[in-house]
């Protein structure tokens, strides 16, 4: 792309990786550039805060964040798409007419969606680091991923967090892909209808989802797990025994904590961090690799 100065700025070759980050990863931290541009950390900053200057990006940061000592160095600040930085990338053709510029983004989901970056980069850097495990297929994009199904006389919503593939090249064809739905559950079960939290009627939706052939006429797929990844291991392991009470104790439904999720430690992530409401109790875990 030819660089076209505003003001002392010129848009560079390595901006071009950059704004193609922000189209597939949406929210970014300094951190976040670190590891997939592999530079140092000061000069990931100083290009993150040019770009700003020159309204491709907004920055924002999360509300815990804006107490910290002034001292600090600027890794809390949240970067995402201006207006003008969606138009580059659809210039560049990196995004497509879907992206949206979202002018007033809620504090009170930029930790959600933050998380989904943690998870979708930490993904990327542990399959990366394995040679035969891939990560074929993302999407997060709600408008995309939402969906509904009847069973009987109930309706329910699908909309998870993400959807992804991995293939495992040292398998068979036809048994080389698993398929998994991501929830990240950061508040507590609310919402009761019906004796249920929404968090296990959307739990018995995804189950529904596979039982009435959802998966596949959707997705194209013939089965998939749901990941569930809550901020402690004690939240997740409550989630488990609800889901056995209102009888969903199916190895469909996985467990962590977002404690495993980190660019820092990417391995950890296919590591056997995950349990089910079916066998948690027996301390049986399961891996992204099996």
């Amino acid at each position: 792309m030819t660089t076209h100065p505003r003001g002392n700025f010129y848009f560079k070759q390595t901006d071009e990786a950059i704004i193609r980050w922000f189209a597939e990863y949406h929210y970014l931290q300094p951190i976040h550039v670190q590891a997939l541009s592999r530079r140092h950390i000061i000069a990931v900053r100083r290009r993150l805060r040019q770009l700003h200057e020159q309204e491709l990006l907004v920055r924002t940061t999360l509300p815990f964040a804006r107490n910290a000592p002034v001292w600090s160095p600027p890794d809390q600040y949240v970067y995402y798409f201006s207006r003008r930085g969606i138009a580059l990338a659809r210039e560049l053709g990196f995004a497509d007419h879907q992206a949206r510029y979202n002018p007033e983004k809620s504090q009170a989901f930029l930790a959600h969606d933050l998380f989904l970056t943690t998870f979708h980069l930490t993904l990327r850097l542990a399959t990366e680091a394995t040679g035969t495990l891939r990560l074929i297929f993302w999407e997060q994009r709600r408008a995309v991923l939402q969906d509904a199904v009847r069973a009987g006389y109930d309706r329910y919503s699908i909309n998870p967090d993400a959807l992804f593939f991995l293939k495992d090249d040292a398998k068979p064809q036809n048994q080389n892909t698993t398929y998994f739905f991501l929830e990240y559950e950061r508040s507590r079960p609310s919402g009761h209808e019906q004796g249920e939290s929404n968090f296990i009627r959307k739990m018995r939706g995804f189950y529904e989802y596979h039982r009435t052939g959802g998966d596949a006429k959707r997705w194209g797929i013939p089965n998939f797990h749901v990941i569930t990844v809550t901020p402690t291991r004690e939240r997740a392991l409550n989630l488990c025994g609800a889901m056995k009470e209102r009888g969903l104790a199916f190895k469909r439904f996985w467990f962590t904590d977002a404690t495993h999720v980190s660019v820092d430690r990417p391995s950890e992530i296919l590591e056997k961090i995950f349990f089910t409401p079916k066998d948690y109790a027996q301390g049986i875990s399961y891996s992204l690799r099996a």
